[in-house]
């Protein structure tokens, strides 16, 4: 039986990638939610909002909230520093927040 070159290079190749991809290490984490999760990452956002609101020392007015599995994403813009971290702060109080992302910009 004769073997085509072309299929070695084939399956040389194929082998390859998935080994590659097999020992890259990357772990990746599914971006599908439950409906568990979502309603959790729903209430979560609004929590950090309302606490946003309620600051008495700092109003956030542009400022968005965004949370998924726990993790909360900050963006928009502040006017100082100080109420960058503020938000920051604000938003790791929340019971059930795993991770604060802080994208939040300076006017």
């Amino acid at each position: 039986m004769k073997t085509s070159p072309h299929l070695i290079l084939a399956l040389s190749t194929a082998g390859m990638l998935s080994g590659s991809i097999g020992l890259s290490g990357c772990k990746t984490e599914s971006v599908n939610r439950t409906g568990t999760e979502e309603q959790t990452d729903e209430q979560l956002a609004e929590q950090v909002k309302i606490a946003f609101e309620s600051s008495p020392s700092f109003k956030f007015p542009d400022v968005q909230v965004a949370s998924f599995k726990g993790r909360i994403q900050l963006s928009g813009f502040v006017r100082s520093d100080d109420q960058k971290q503020a938000a920051e702060t604000i938003a790791n109080g929340i019971s059930g927040v795993t991770k604060v992302e802080n994208r939040i910009s300076l006017k």
